[in-house]
């Protein structure tokens, strides 16, 4: 199930990661890790003595890597760092935050650090921007397009947990949607988690794919809910509106995973995010067009980075501003129990408010 190990002269019996279907890949991302996620990695290894990076451009057939490592090159060519490490995460899903070491501090203390990697949202952001501009009457068209794309997409970026849900639930929505059929996006995360753990079990013990689960649950169980608070609340709408009931949402459900696993939660998180999200669709796109537009030219290169940058900039600003507050966060590490407990509590809290809600339609 993509757990291989490398046996020769030079790596001694040393656990490589692979992707679930590497083989397919032609060697691409091949990885070799311990150290470095060590609660994940443990479910799946026999505690190997040492831990060895291999250099994924030194394989002929690797086409994937080369193209991910060319990439990034561009962008620290004309985006400084820490902006650079920012655009390379969102955009690729390339983890080079070890390389600025207080800016990944800072991500973590202000609850943003989510945002540098490829996630739903970045699947979602394609998808949509593909059926957009085939409209409604190429709608089996778009609706293939943009599949194809997507999955072209979740492929460059190394099929990571996230991007995996995210593709394997848009497909099963956007195709009950052409059917003209009811969506429930509740039935639709389960089937999507159970089919997952079902063609790859270690998935189940991958931290992203608990935390991606968990943020989009979030979303499906008390989206709508904080939606319409905030709505009454601002008495408008607004994509502070949106980012901040989008936040409160998944975050119900993700910190105490977060807290679990890494013993630290942001107590700025609510506040930072709402302020910070709106800039990433906005790098994620433009992010695109430098890729494309600066591998044929230098000079649309720059241009591109300097329509970048700014986004970038405000986002780097105000995190990095948030995090050195005392109070940013707090060190916590929740048990096993207590997350048995908490989120049973907030389930049967969403299951309350569902029949409340039920009941007040049926009054009307």
């Amino acid at each position: 199930m993509g757990i291989n190990h490398c046996r020769n002269k030079k790596f001694n019996n040393l656990l490589v990661k692979t992707l679930p279907i590497g083989a397919l890949l032609i060697l691409s991302f091949v990885r070799v890790h311990y150290n470095c996620l060590r609660k994940e990695v443990a479910q799946n290894c026999l505690e190997p003595k040492e831990s060895v990076f291999i250099d994924r451009t030194r394989f002929p057939g690797n086409y994937i890597g080369k193209f991910r490592d060319s990439s990034a090159k561009l962008v620290r060519n004309y985006i400084p760092s820490p902006h650079s490490e920012l655009l390379i995460g969102t955009v690729m899903g390339a983890d080079e935050l070890s390389k600025v070491a207080k800016f990944k501090e800072a991500l973590k203390i202000s609850g943003t650090i989510h945002v540098v990697v490829v996630s739903g949202f970045n699947i979602s952001l394609i998808f949509g921007f593909v059926t957009n501009i085939l409209g409604t009457k190429h709608k089996l068209r778009g609706l293939i397009l943009a599949q194809s794309t997507t999955a072209i997409y979740s492929m460059l970026t190394g099929f990571q947990p996230p991007v995996i849900r995210a593709l394997v639930m848009g497909s099963l929505v956007s195709w009950i949607k052409y059917s003209n059929k009811k969506i429930d996006a509740f039935r639709a995360l389960l089937v999507t988690a159970l089919i997952m753990i079902i063609l790859w079990p270690y998935f189940l013990f991958s931290v992203s794919f608990q935390l991606s689960f968990l943020a989009t649950l979030g979303l499906v169980v008390f989206g709508n809910y904080t939606t319409d608070f905030f709505k009454k609340l601002f008495k408008k709408e607004s994509f502070i509106v949106e980012d901040l009931s989008t936040t409160i949402s998944a975050q119900v459900f993700v910190l105490p995973i977060v807290s679990y696993y890494f013993g630290r939660i942001s107590m700025i998180s609510f506040l930072v995010n709402p302020l910070v999200l709106w800039t990433i669709p906005i790098c994620t796109i433009l992010g695109f067009i430098f890729l494309i537009l600066g591998s044929v030219s230098s000079m649309l290169a720059t241009i591109c980075s300097i329509f970048i940058y700014p986004f970038l900039d405000i986002f780097v600003r105000l995190v990095t501003f948030f995090a050195t507050f005392n109070f940013s966060s707090t060190n916590f590490s929740a048990s096993i129990k207590t997350l048995v407990i908490y989120y049973l509590f907030t389930l049967l809290a969403w299951y309350l408010l569902k029949r409340r809600k039920g009941k007040i339609y049926d009054n009307k």
